[in-house]
């Protein structure tokens, strides 16, 4: 069960990249309360249209149909045919989650946004701030997510453990 929760966390980690990837280079403003607060201060970055604003929320919705149905989609795959309790659910739930989260710390975080720091995650007029190299902002977001994911798991094992309680035999 942990191997399989580990490669599954690993594949949703992929997910978020890609997800977290579009929101900064497609609606940065979107993800402006994820930065440091000298890089939201000196952004220049130009009010969204009402298009893109639209166009946000659109992949917003559709982005998190996917990332959280496929959540979903993996618990009930692995204990399909199984009576397993809440909190083997719960647990194998909050494994995945936490494989993301360490993702996002670590790669994300810290390799790209820290020591590599791309174009593509610098903010227009942000260029230059000490934010972009504030590793203890990243590891606090971390600790946050560590209550973030806990409170998802409860959530999806909660609907997982009922779809394989009275939909899926």
């Amino acid at each position: 069960m942990v191997i399989t929760a580990l490669i599954e966390g690993l594949i949703w980690s992929v997910l978020w990249i890609i997800y977290v990837y579009v929101f900064v280079t497609k609606y940065p403003w979107e993800m402006m309360h994820d930065y440091p607060e000298d890089i939201q201060k000196a952004s220049t970055l130009p009010e969204p249209t009402a298009k893109q604003k639209k166009s946000s929320k659109i992949f917003g919705l559709i982005g998190s149909i996917v990332i959280f149905g496929t959540l979903i989609a993996f618990v009930l795959i692995q204990y399909h045919g199984n009576k397993p309790s809440y909190l083997v659910l719960l647990l194998f739930t909050f494994i995945i989650g936490m494989v993301w989260n360490t993702v996002d710390l670590l790669v994300m975080d810290w390799l790209i946004i820290c020591k590599i720091t791309p174009k593509w995650v610098v903010i227009q007029g942000t260029e230059g701030c000490k934010g972009y190299h504030d590793y203890m902002y990243h590891f606090k977001g971390f600790l946050i997510g560590c209550i973030y994911t806990l409170v998802m798991s409860l959530v999806i094992s909660g609907i997982d453990y009922l779809l394989l309680t009275f939909v899926v035999k």
